[in-house]
C-alpha cells in the first residue's frame, strides 16, 4: 500500500469514529468508503500478470567501452488487458545504472518491444535481467513489485593490442614436423599410432594396437603437426596489486589475450592455463573467440599455490612441448627451477607486485624470479607499472628469427 493509501485508511478510520460519536450515519458511511477503497486497490494491484519476457542483445560480444543494444519484448499471454506498467531492468554493476522502462497497456496476445543501450569498461560475462515491474491501481493507493524471470548475458572481451610476431621456435619445440605411415610386413600400410590424449576423437581409436599394448592408442594420420604453444596466466590474487586498467591483473589478462590472439593468427595450436587450474589437463582452445571468451570471465583467485603452472608444464611437455609464454608473479626458487626444468625455452613476463602496489619500480622478488628463469634458458622480463605491452613483448622476442 502506498503512502496515499495509508492516508486514506487513517482518514477513513477518523471519519468513522467521528460519525459514530456524533451519531451521523452518513458521515460513518463516507468513512467506511475511505477505508474500503485502499482495500479494493490492493486487490487490483495483486491481480496476476501473464507476461512473457524475451531479450535480444546485439551484439552479444563486445570489446571494452563498446555499446550493445538490448531489445526487451513484452507479450501479454493472458486474456485480460494489462495496466500501464513501470519496469526496471536488472543489470550487472559493471553495465551502469538500471534502465527504467514504461510498458504501455497491452491487450491479450499483444506485445511491445522496448530498447535500451548498455556499455561497460569492465571485461566479463555480465548479466542482463530479470525485469521487475511495478503494478499500481488507477488511484495510486496500492502498488506491487513483480519480477519476471529471464536473463541474458553480454560478454565484454578483454583488450587486445597488436604485437610483433613471435620469434624463432625450434623444430623440436613445437615446430612443424611430419609423420609418415609405416609399411607393415604383410604389405599393408600400417598407420602411425600414439597414446590416447584427452580430447581425441574416440572414432580414431586403433583397436589392434590397443589390444596389443594394453593402452588406449589412436591413429595418427600423415599430416604436418601444428606448432604448439602454452600460454600461462598467473591468477593468484596475492601476486597482483592495483585495480582497473591500472592494476597488474588487468595488464596480465590483456597480455595473455594479446599473445594468444597473435599465436592463433600465426597458426599455433594454443593451450591456455591458469595457475588456479590444478586439473592437470591442458586442452587447446578452439579459436580466437573461444580464447577471448574464457579470458573475459577470469578473476583473481584466492589460491596461493603455483602448482597449476608446474602441472601444466608437465602435461604440455609430456605431449611434445612447444613454445611457453607465461605472465606470472614472483615464484619461489624451487618452483622457478621446476619451470625451467620442464621447458628449457620460454618467455616470461614477471609482474612486479610491489611496483604496482606503490606506484614505482621496485623489482625485488619479481627481479629475482626473472633472473632465475633467465639462468634456466628463458627470456624473462620484469613488468613494472605503466609498462607498454608491445615494447615488453618486443624486448622478450627480439633476435629469435621470424616464423615461417
Amino acid at each position: 500500500m502506498t503512502l496515499r493509501g495509508r492516508l486514506f485508511v487513517g482518514a477513513g478510520a477518523l471519519v468513522v469514529a467521528t460519525g459514530l460519536v456524533l451519531g451521523l450515519h452518513d458521515l460513518t458511511k463516507i468513512g467506511l468508503l475511505l477505508v474500503l477503497l485502499p482495500g479494493l486497490a490492493v486487490l487490483l494491484a495483486r491481480r496476476e500478470l501473464d507476461l512473457d519476457i524475451t531479450r535480444v542483445v546485439h551484439p552479444t560480444r563486445v570489446t571494452t567501452d563498446a555499446h550493445a543494444d538490448v531489445t526487451v519484448r513484452v507479450r501479454n499471454d493472458g486474456r485480460l488487458p494489462t495496466p500501464l506498467l513501470r519496469g526496471e531492468e536488472g543489470l550487472a554493476y559493471a553495465l551502469g545504472d538500471r534502465p527504467h522502462l514504461l510498458v504501455p497497456r497491452l491487450d491479450g496476445g499483444e506485445s511491445r518491444q522496448l530498447t535500451y543501450r548498455v556499455r561497460s569498461h569492465v571485461r566479463g560475462h555480465h548479466r542482463i535481467g530479470p525485469l521487475t515491474l511495478r503494478v499500481d491501481d488507477p488511484f495510486g493507493l496500492a502498488t506491487r513489485g513483480v519480477t519476471i524471470p529471464g536473463e541474458a548475458t553480454l560478454v565484454v572481451l578483454p583488450r587486445v593490442v597488436p604485437l610483433s610476431p613471435v620469434r624463432g621456435v625450434a623444430a623440436g619445440s613445437g615446430g612443424e614436423t611430419t609423420t609418415s605411415p609405416r609399411i607393415a610386413l604383410h604389405g599393408e600400410d600400417d598407420v602411425a599410432v600414439r597414446e590416447y590424449r584427452m580430447g581425441d576423437d574416440l572414432r580414431r581409436i586403433h583397436w589392434r594396437s590397443t589390444a596389443r599394448t594394453g593402452e588406449t592408442m589412436v591413429r595418427q594420420d600423415e599430416q604436418p603437426t601444428r606448432r604448439r604453444a602454452l600460454v600461462l596466466l598467473d591468477d593468484r590474487a596475492a601476486v597482483h596489486a592495483g585495480t582497473g586498467d591500472g592494476g597488474s591483473f588487468e595488464w596480465s589478462v590483456t597480455a595473455v589475450a594479446s599473445v594468444a590472439t597473435l599465436l592463433l593468427r600465426e597458426r599455433f595450436e594454443v593451450h591456455l592455463c591458469l595457475t588456479s587450474d590444478t586439473s592437470g589437463t591442458v586442452l587447446p582452445v578452439q579459436g580466437i573467440d573461444h580464447a577471448l571468451d574464457e579470458l573475459a570471465a577470469v578473476q583473481p583467485h584466492e589460491t596461493t599455490s603455483p602448482s597449476g603452472i608446474v602441472e601444466a608444464l608437465d602435461e604440455f611437455a609430456h605431449h611434445g612441448g612447444g613454445l611457453v609464454v607465461g605472465v606470472v608473479g614472483a615464484l619461489d626458487d624451487d618452483v622457478a627451477a621446476m619451470c625451467t626444468g620442464r621447458s628449457r625455452h620460454g618467455i616470461a613476463l614477471v609482474i612486479d607486485r610491489g611496483g604496482f602496489a606503490h606506484g614505482q619500480d621496485e623489482g625485488g622478488p619479481a627481479g629475482a624470479t626473472a633472473q632465475q628463469l633467465a639462468l634456466g634458458g628463458w627470456r624473462a622480463h620484469v613488468v613494472s607499472p605503466g609498462a607498454s605491452l608491445p615494447e615488453v613483448w618486443a624486448r622478450a622476442t627480439v633476435g629469435m628469427g621470424a616464423i615461417r
